[in-house]
Formats: structure tokens, C-alpha cells, sequence
């Protein structure tokens, strides 16, 4: 990880340690550069400047307070005579290590070894150091440490710049004196929590909280991750903290259920695993959720299996029929679905919609019911007729084409509305004697009815003649209509290949056939009218 140089200045006259320093092995990651000095003035050596280790004996010590003044730093004195040197209060003040003697080569390797295990272990410590402070300043989320009792031994710079106040003054210092707190305030409040702390060192595992802070700025609220910090011998020492600010997420998140609250429609967000993320009140009011069913985190199937059950939900499409949980009535639904993509055009979740179109649908159904349908009678119109009659008929197919007599005179002598409730009779009486058959006013007082297959002309004649006798008879039970009749046309396709045009024009001859020989009776189509 690292390479040192380790520079030695030999302030003594020692050779045989010289010569033992020489020959030690540099620790990895280290190498040796020594230098020698006399006893001259030591203080204004350009080495000692730079030196890391300083060994001296007896008659060095003298000039020790000016070496140490000269020396940088961190360097390390060593006395390596301490049996000869008279050493005072004076001089172990500002020495580092004393060496008893260096009268054997083991001594002398043991005493070299122990001090350079102490420089690497001071090195490793230094790096250590300098790799958790630049990691924690490198994050924009506040970091800190906490020893047992709540004070912070350290924090990062972001922790800092949140609470205005330099490291100086904010290590040793506990919650109150760092977020400018009144002990009675912090009682009252939930700015900072103790509790977590607590909650941590307790369960020795690491916890996740919401904290709200009160800052310089005002209020933040955090995601904090806490864990205890537990030394070698399995004891509490402390806790070590992180804290993202999500107020921004927190407005932006409270900002999106304002926008999703105002949305007219029923709305519910996924996530990328389809599972319910948050939803709108339409959404519960039109899914029957209760306030004590918590959805969030769901997946949508095992909602979407509780509407089926609950509200016969069925989707086709994006489409979807269901029970009102408001009323029971049948509503329909069209549904919107969207995928969301993040930054990087991954899909992240989805967005659904779902709009109630149960009042369009009604209304688009008395639409299509008005285009195909006559106003007064309520039978099929003209258009509806030939639109649902095939081009090409097929054996069996039949046609009755019903034109009322006397209309006309009913019209001139009781009034429109009178003629009017005339041909609502005969619809009436149309739809109850010719169940099976398509049955149209083609305009004025010409109606028509198609049956599709199945017919014969015994069957067509039969029902022409009670259909005529059903006509009659209701008539003549009015006053009004006493003098009204029918006549009919019947025919029936024998060969196959008739046109839908023949079918009707046969019908037509027939009628007026009818009508030749009397009116009130009904004609069966044959070539001879033609």
C-alpha cells in the first residue's frame, strides 16, 4: 500500500550498534537510509531535519531540547546508553524510548527491532487514519462516531458543513451543544435520537431509522444506518453512524402523492417486480380497499385476484368489466399502462390508470341503439334492415314485407298522433308474433321481417295468416283503427344464390299483390306477379 523511506541519524559513537542497524532487514514496504554524526553541533545537521529516527547516546543528550526543537515532527529520540547517561526529568521529557544498553549484538537487534515494529505500526495507523478520513469525506452523507456515553470522537466534513461547526469544536461534544439544543427542547422534540443509539448498542446489530433533524438550515430529515462498534474483547465501545439527507426526496415524494391525490382517475404505482409502490383514493374507493388493508408491497396479481373474487374484475385487453364496490352496479374500465424508466432507459416500474367510462359506454350504447333503431317504434330501422341481411341468402331464408291499409284516411281524420299510436300497436304486435325474426319499419307504414334459415312455405303462410288475424283483431278493438288492415307479402328463397335486393323486391310485389286483390289478406310470392 505504501513505501517509506525511513531516515536514521546515529548520533553516537556505538559501532558495533551502527554496525547492527546496517544490517537489519527493512519491514516490507520499507527501506533504510542512515547517516552517521560526530558529537559536533548536532542541532544544525540538515539531516536532523528530516530524520524519522534519532539515536543518541550520553554525551548527545545535552544538545537534545535544540535537537528536538530542529527535528520535524513525529520523529522518534531513542537514548541507546542509558546506563551511562544521567538522565533527568529534563531529558526523558523528550526522548521516545530509552535503551537500558546495546553491550550485546542480540540486545542491540532486539532493541532495532522493536523500534521499527513501532514505526510501521505508527505508519500502518497514520495510513488507516488517512484512508477513513479521506473515504468519510468523500461522501456527501453525514458520517460520525460516538463513544458509550454519546459524545462524538469524530465526524466528517458534511457533517460539518450541516451543523456549521469545525471538527475542533465538534469532537468530544455531545448532541445537545452540537445542534444547538436545549435540553428541554430535545426532550420536547424528535430532533436527534439517543434512543437509536441505545437501540443499537443493546441488539449489537446494525439498525435503520428516520430521524428528523433540527439544522442551521431548519428542519432535514434523514435515513440513518447505525451499528455499535464492539472492540476486540466483544465490548461496546461506541457507534458509528451514517445519514443520508432524503428531505428533498421526502418533499419530492410528498409533492408526487399531492399530484397523484389530484389525478381524477383511479392510479396505482408498481415497481420493477410489478408490487404496489403507492395508489390514489380513487383507486381504494373503486377496488373496495378498506383503511385497514395494507397493499403496499403486494404484488399486483394478488390484488388484481381479489378484485376477480370480490368484484368479478375481468380484463380484456385494456379493457376491464367489474362490480361497483360502491353499488354493485356493472362499471366498465379502460386502463392506461406505462412503463418508468429511470435515467438510463432501465424499466424501474410501471404506472396504471384506470378510467371509468361505465357513463360513456351507456351513452355510446343509445347512440348505436338510436343509429339502428326507429324512435317511435322502437323496431330496427331501415339501415339496420339491410345492413344485417347477407348479400347472397341461403336456401330456406324467408321475408314477410307488411304495408297497413287505410293508414292514410286514419291519419287525415284522427291526427298524426293517433296514426302514430297505430304503428305502435303494430310494432307491438310484430314482436309478438314473429319472435324469431329481424323484424324493421322500413318508413311511413311499411315494415318488413327477416327470418334467416328454417323456413317453408307452410310455415310462412301459416304465420302470415295468424300474424294478419293478430293485426285485425287489435285494430278493430280500437275505434280509431277500425278501418285499418294489412297486407302482406311473403316470400321464401327456394334456390340458392337470391340476392338480398330480390329477396325484398319479391316481397314487395307480393304485397302490393295483396293489395290488388282487396287488401286485408296476405300473397305469396310467385314468378306470375312479376
Amino acid at each position: 500500500m505504501y513505501h517509506h523511506t525511513l531516515r536514521i541519524l546515529l548520533c553516537c559513537s556505538d559501532a558495533s550498534l551502527e554496525s547492527s542497524l546496517r544490517g537489519s532487514a527493512p519491514h516490507p514496504g520499507f527501506t533504510h537510509a542512515i547517516t552517521a554524526a560526530g558529537a559536533n553541533d548536532l542541532a544544525s545537521l540538515p539531516a536532523l531535519a528530516e530524520a524519522d529516527i534519532v539515536l543518541l547516546d550520553a554525551p548527545a543528550l545535552e544538545q537534545l531540547p535544540a535537537m528536538r526543537s530542529s527535528a520535524r515532527a513525529g520523529a522518534l529520540f531513542v537514548c541507546v546508553d542509558a546506563g551511562a547517561a544521567g538522565l533527568d526529568e529534563r531529558h526523558l521529557c523528550l526522548l521516545d524510548e530509552v535503551w537500558a544498553g546495546t553491550s550485546s549484538a542480540a540486545l542491540c537487534s532486539f532493541y532495532l527491532s522493536r523500534l521499527l515494529d513501532r514505526v510501521r505500526r505508527q505508519k500502518d495507523h497514520d495510513l488507516a487514519a488517512l484512508q477513513l478520513n479521506t473515504a468519510i469525506d468523500l461522501t456527501t452523507d453525514l458520517v460520525w462516531f460516538k463513544d458509550v456515553k454519546g459524545e462524538h470522537v469524530k465526524v466528517n466534513q458534511a457533517f460539518c458543513r450541516l451543523v456549521g461547526k469545525s471538527r475542533e469544536v465538534i469532537e468530544g461534544r455531545g448532541h445537545y451543544f452540537i445542534w444547538d439544543l436545549e435540553p428541554e427542547e430535545y426532550a420536547q422534540g424528535e430532533f436527534v435520537c439517543h434512543e437509536t443509539d441505545k437501540i443499537v448498542m443493546d441488539s449489537r446489530e446494525v439498525g435503520v431509522f428516520d430521524e428528523a433533524v433540527k439544522t442551521p438550515q431548519g428542519m432535514r430529515q434523514f435515513k440513518t444506518r447505525k451499528a455499535p462498534l464492539i472492540n476486540s474483547d466483544g465490548g461496546i465501545i461506541g457507534t458509528v453512524g451514517i445519514a443520508h439527507d432524503v428531505t428533498d426526496i421526502a418533499n419530492m415524494t410528498a409533492e408526487l402523492d399531492l399530484v397523484l391525490q389530484s389525478i381524477p382517475y383511479a392510479v396505482i404505482i408498481l415497481d420493477a417486480h410489478r408490487r404496489i409502490v403507492n395508489f390514489n383514493e380513487r383507486f381504494r374507493t373503486l377496488f373496495g380497499i378498506g383503511p385497514s388493508d395494507y397493499i403496499i408491497g403486494e404484488p399486483r396479481q394478488v390484488l388484481r385476484q381479489r378484485a376477480s373474487d370480490r368484484l368479478g374484475f375481468v380484463r380484456s385487453g385494456k379493457h376491464v368489466k367489474m362490480r361497483s364496490a360502491v353499488d354493485g352496479r356493472e362499471k366498465y374500465i379502460d386502463m392506461y399502462e406505462n412503463e418508468i424508466f429511470d435515467i438510463f432507459n432501465n424499466v424501474i416500474g410501471m404506472i396504471c390508470i384506470y378510467r371509468d367510462v361505465t357513463r360513456q359506454r351507456q351513452i355510446e350504447r343509445r347512440l348505436k341503439q338510436r343509429a339502428d333503431t326507429d324512435d317511435l317504434t322502437g323496431l330496427f330501422n331501415r339501415h339496420y334492415f339491410f345492413k344485417n341481411i347477407p348479400v347472397t341468402l341461403p336456401v330456406g331464408a324467408g321475408l314477410a314485407y307488411i304495408d297497413l291499409d287505410n293508414f292514410k284516411y286514419v291519419n287525415d281524420k284522427f291526427g298524426h298522433c293517433t296514426g302514430d299510436k297505430a304503428l305502435t300497436l303494430t310494432a307491438q304486435i310484430l314482436r309478438k308474433h314473429l319472435r324469431n325474426a329481424v323484424i324493421a319499419r322500413l318508413g311511413g307504414d311499411e315494415f318488413a321481417a327477416f327470418f334467416p334459415n328454417g323456413c317453408t312455405e307452410e310455415l310462412l303462410r301459416r304465420r302470415a295468416g295468424d300474424l294478419l288475424a293478430a293485426m285485425v283483431g287489435a285494430y278493430d278493438g280500437h275505434e280509431a283503427f277500425r278501418g285499418l288492415s294489412a297486407s302482406i307479402g311473403v316470400t321464401l328463397v327456394q334456390l340458392p344464390g337470391l340476392s338480398r335486393e330480390d329477396l325484398v323486391r319479391r316481397g314487395d310485389v307480393a304485397m302490393y299483390e295483396a293489395k290488388r286483390f282487396g287488401k286485408r289478406r296476405y300473397c305469396f310470392y310467385s314468378a306470375n306477379h312479376e
